[in-house]
């Protein structure tokens, strides 16, 4: 069954840049989980003693990315344009 007319592009890029999101946000998880390996194998914490590793860096900057997508998916629609004429 095909539907009767196909989706707005406005509500397209919502939708990819919302499963973006929620991919970094997964990947955030992923390297988070890496980094608290990282730091039980070094036996102290990132950043007290010893520089932040790649891991901590990555999960930081994922779900800062994975934020900012889902915010910006969900902000209000733009009103539409005015032409004067």
């Amino acid at each position: 069954m095909r539907p009767d007319r196909a989706p707005e592009p406005d509500a397209a890029l919502r939708i990819g840049v919302a499963g973006a999101g929620v991919a970094f946000l997964a990947s955030a998880a992923l390297a988070g989980r890496l980094a608290v390996q990282h730091m039980a194998l070094l036996g102290e914490i990132c950043g007290a003693s010893a520089p932040h590793c790649g891991w901590c860096a990555a999960a930081a900057a994922l779900f800062a990315m994975g934020l900012a997508s889902l915010a910006w998916a969900a902000r209000p629609a733009p009103a539409p344009l005015k032409v004067r004429g």
